[in-house]
């Protein structure tokens, strides 16, 4: 395995490791993710700082904010990349309610959002930015009205983030969302998820989305399938690879080193979240290759996008296997 990429999963573990000591009470599988979003920002948690976020957020939001709940602990561990979280969690509740201004409706997905303007955009152009995420959200609601809803705010302002022409690129996430459904992915929810992350890229429709196509079937033949909820995922790694083999090669290299670790196990994590996490990994390993110039894809305008994309790619994917856990335990 890669150095950097090896020090990346050794992160990982080491911080679901100070997680799980440090928050008993906090969901299991949004600790994996947590520890994931820090491993990929090369940060090693900082226990006694979260608590203290967490902390503030209660006091600054109401018990029916839905910036408590599920999604808390989550944002916790956003803010505390953070120079001034108190300033920055101010911006996001102005942002948020920008938003609700714009006709968004409250949902758990709305504070992502917000935090997706908040980081990537200038202040004095969130209403340009805000009003752009809105059209696009629009034109997926005219695409697919029973499929769209809140779940797609976050990846309306990851698009919104872009200097994508807003028709041009809708027409783009449809032919996506046509091209995969004819190579045999159901059409749904996650599969509209998947076209938006890859309008993000700049190759042509048949090129990623044969990637994405190829890294699917690649990674259920080396026993690493992704189920359909880590289909943004999959995304993603076909935007920034040029070597599919090499590239689930890895991930299954990855899967195989954390299994024995503590957590990482049979009883310890689902197989379709591990493969999510190790893809995760590769993936922003591949990311900080293309920064320093190692890797040549094409991405001069979408960097950016991709990046945040990735974050809430698998903050999404936290929240899809939290709600199937609880739905699975009270059933």
């Amino acid at each position: 395995m890669n150095v950097e990429l090896k020090q990346k999963v050794d992160l990982m573990v080491d911080n679901y490791s100070d997680l799980k000591a440090g928050f008993k009470w906090e969901a299991n599988l949004i600790k994996h993710f947590s520890a994931l979003v820090h491993a990929t920002k090369d940060k090693r948690v900082d226990i006694d700082k979260l608590k203290e976020i967490k902390q503030y957020i209660k006091e600054e939001t109401s018990w029916t904010s839905y910036f408590r709940g599920t999604g808390e602990f989550l944002i916790v561990n956003l803010l505390a990349f953070e120079e001034d979280y108190k300033s920055f969690f101010e911006n996001m509740l102005n942002a948020y309610d920008k938003m609700k201004e714009a006709g968004f409706k409250r949902s758990p997905q709305l504070p992502l959002a917000a935090y997706t303007i908040v980081k990537q955009v200038p202040i004095d152009e969130w209403s340009y930015r805000i009003q752009r995420t809105k059209k696009f959200f629009d034109k997926m609601k005219e695409n697919h009205y029973w499929l769209t809803s809140s779940d797609d705010y976050v990846f309306a302002a990851v698009l919104a983030t872009t200097d994508f022409e807003v028709e041009a690129t809708s027409k783009k996430i449809e032919e996506c969302y046509s091209f995969l459904n004819k190579e045999g992915f159901y059409k749904g929810n996650d599969l509209q998820t998947l076209s938006h992350i890859l309008a993000i890229g700049e190759e042509d429709v048949e090129e990623k989305c044969s990637k994405a196509v190829s890294l699917y079937k690649n990674l259920k033949e080396v026993n690493c399938k992704l189920q359909y909820t880590g289909l943004a995922t999959l995304g993603l790694l076909a935007l920034i690879t040029n070597d599919v083999s090499k590239t689930v090669s890895e991930i299954k290299e990855v899967f195989d080193y954390i299994s024995d670790k503590d957590g990482y196990g049979f009883w310890g994590i689902d197989k379709n979240t591990k493969v999510i996490l190790c893809a995760t990994l590769v993936s922003d390993y591949y990311v900080d290759e293309i920064k320093k110039g190692v890797l040549q894809i094409t991405l001069s305008n979408s960097i950016n996008a991709i990046i945040i994309a990735q974050q809430q790619a698998a903050i999404a994917a936290a929240c899809a296997a939290s709600a199937a856990a609880a739905s699975s335990a009270s059933s």
